[in-house]
């Protein structure tokens, strides 16, 4: 073991280390690419980019939370697989059987890809442990990818450093010479009972009309899709007509803290409940979310978030007793995970990035339902992820922006519910 290169997980590490002890909460982002690479090139190329970014030669140590680090192993390629399908094939079941299998933790590294082989188009799904990193770093990972089967090169980048510490928080742990000596925590989570993905993708100029209102109307294209996830799933679910709909929001620390194109944790979360009022309108209600999320862009937030999520590990809590109280704060119908609008270029050669899918995230809680947003090429996608998934979900969402985005006046929500869908 080189001493001087593990480092104790940071707090929003340990959080997902700690529910990773009850249930696995991978994820996974895939890429629809024009053209093909032989077996043997995407290999290189994993091995070329594994080698960029350190937090994907990294396993789990250590039998506690406080105890818990990253350990840095060499020569532990990321797995591998291959499948050959027809051009048209739908590959949402072997997603769902991929994402489905767990990751153990304490075996570096913490990470799989899966590559789809159709005649003249090809499908990458990358599947990472949370602890690692967050969706932003694997669409990062797959530009990486890309541009090494390019012919390009990249260039290694340091190891990233906790959140915790590039806020500037005084983190004060176990020496890492000392974390060495406790005994290995074994990891045997079983998979959930099932698994299923559905995916919609909007027109380009859905997509196109729903940007440009959001910003007409003072809001994002993040408030806009909260607030159709709210009526949506009040439409489609009788149980929650009468309720709130807690939504919970992964908000990236990237711009907030100028950080780049590392492969690491660098997000918090803000769980928010929903209930608008029958006489407010749909973009007022898609502004009053936003009012609710902008505060957490400053770094005064993300240093008090995370010094309130600390206090869980320094009170000499068990484990269980933890992760308990985890899975309270966090509890939500739908988690709502968006890459926002990617810059990527389209062309890499041989190849042509068409369309990114995800994050499709496998939450602690198996009622929740995870909805990814990714907008790349003019075309914004929209996977659905859960055990058991409310029918006809993203259709309503589609449905529901579509009538925002093209109504010349504003929308009540009495309006939505008096009609049956």
């Amino acid at each position: 073991m080189n001493k001087r290169a593990i480092r104790p997980l940071g707090t929003n590490e340990k959080v997902f280390w700690v529910l990773d002890q009850k249930t696995t909460t991978q994820f996974a982002v895939a890429a629809e690419i024009d053209g093909n690479a032989t077996d043997h090139s995407w290999r290189e190329a994993l091995d070329s980019v594994q080698k960029r970014h350190p937090n994907l030669a990294v396993q789990i140590s250590g039998n506690t939370y406080s105890t818990a680090f990253f350990e840095p192993i060499a020569d532990c390629k990321i797995p591998l697989s291959f499948v050959y399908t027809k051009r048209e094939e739908n590959w949402n079941e072997l997603l769902e059987r991929e994402l489905n299998i767990p990751l153990n933790i304490t075996a570096a590294p913490l990470a799989k890809a899966l590559v789809i082989q159709q005649s003249g188009k090809s499908v990458f799904i990358f599947i990472s442990n949370h602890s690692i990193g967050d969706g932003m770093s694997v669409a990062l990972f797959i530009r990486d990818i890309l541009t090494v089967l390019s012919g390009e090169t990249i260039t290694p980048l340091r190891p990233v450093s906790p959140l915790d510490q590039l806020a500037g928080i005084i983190v004060k742990e176990i020496p890492a010479e000392d974390l060495s000596g406790f005994k290995q925590l074994s990891n045997s989570v079983a998979p959930r009972s099932a698994v299923n993905i559905r995916r919609l993708k909007l027109s380009h100029t859905l997509t196109d009309s729903l940007i440009k209102r959001a910003k007409n109307e003072k809001t994002t294209v993040h408030c806009a899709l909260s607030a159709a996830l709210v009526i949506a799933l009040k439409q489609v679910e009788s149980t929650l007509k009468e309720k709130p709909v807690r939504i919970l929001h992964p908000l990236s620390a990237r711009t907030t803290l100028g950080l780049g194109d590392d492969y690491g944790l660098l997000m918090n979360i803000l769980t928010l409940p929903y209930d608008p009022a029958p006489k407010d309108t749909f973009w007022n209600f898609a502004k009053t979310i936003r009012k609710g999320i902008a505060s957490t862009q400053t770094l005064e937030w993300i240093k008090s978030v995370n010094n309130a999520t600390r206090e869980l590990f320094y009170n000499g809590l068990d484990v269980n007793t933890v992760e308990h109280a985890l899975r309270q704060g966090t509890e939500h119908e739908i988690l709502l995970t968006n890459l926002g609008q990617i810059s990527f270029k389209a062309d890499y050669g041989r190849l042509t990035l068409k369309s990114l899918w995800g994050p499709m995230v496998l939450t602690a809680h198996d009622a929740a339902q995870t909805v990814g947003v990714a907008t790349y090429n003019g075309a914004l996608t929209l996977t659905l992820t859960g055990i058991s998934l409310s029918e006809g979900l993203l259709e309503a969402v589609e449905r529901i922006i579509d009538q925002v985005c093209n109504a010349s006046d504003e929308i009540r929500m009495s309006e939505f519910f008096n009609k049956s869908i």
